[in-house]
């Protein structure tokens, strides 16, 4: 006769690796579903448009300090968009038709679905509505016009809750706001 083994318990449940690869499998199917997500709500929209405006305001005061020459930043209000614009010194090349062919105009950057540039204020009395204009940073990192504040909104929000983002003029400081916020007063460049 043969011995008899032993049955073992039937099991119910999960075992503790089961269990660890089904909580990655859906930590995995989370983390996708909210990167998918970002930029997905109107405020997120607004932020990344806004954001995007301050860093590429920073990036060009620094590398106009880098490359101790001016750098601009052409801004488009009625398309609502903006691109980096180099524009060679006179020192460098001399012959105005030579500099206008050798200017390097960067892509435009589109602000997000919904996302208006509503305004650019100079000064409480002084903005500037629907038109295109040049901010320039100095080789020594100064701002001209000497800091703006830049008021974006989104369609989808009500439009006194939009995102003012502050640009301040001799140390191309950004800050950004929420709401609409004023603008300080701005001295023309020959009160210096």
């Amino acid at each position: 006769m043969r011995p008899r083994r032993a049955r073992s318990p039937r099991r119910s449940g999960f075992t503790f690796i089961e269990m660890m690869v089904v909580i990655a499998i859906l930590s995995l199917m989370a983390a996708l579903v909210v990167a998918n997500l970002d930029g997905a709500t109107a405020r997120s929209q607004l932020s990344r448009s806004g954001r995007h405006l301050g860093n590429k305001l920073l990036f060009l005061r620094d590398l106009a300090l880098v490359q101790a020459r001016p750098l601009s930043l052409e801004i488009d209000l009625e398309n609502s968009r903006w691109r980096e614009v180099d524009i060679p010194s006179e020192n460098e090349i001399p012959d105005a038709g030579e500099r206008e062919e050798l200017t390097f105009y960067g892509e435009w950057f589109e602000v997000g679905d919904g996302v208006v540039l509503d305004e650019i204020a100079f000064g409480r009395s002084n903005a500037l509505l629907g038109d295109t204009f040049m901010v320039t940073f100095s080789e020594r990192g100064e701002l001209f016009p000497s800091g703006f504040v830049a008021y974006l909104r989104h369609q989808d929000i009500n439009p006194d809750d939009g995102m003012s983002i502050e640009i301040a003029g001799l140390t191309g400081v950004v800050t950004y706001h929420r709401g609409r916020i004023e603008a300080e007063e701005i001295r023309e460049e020959h009160d210096f």
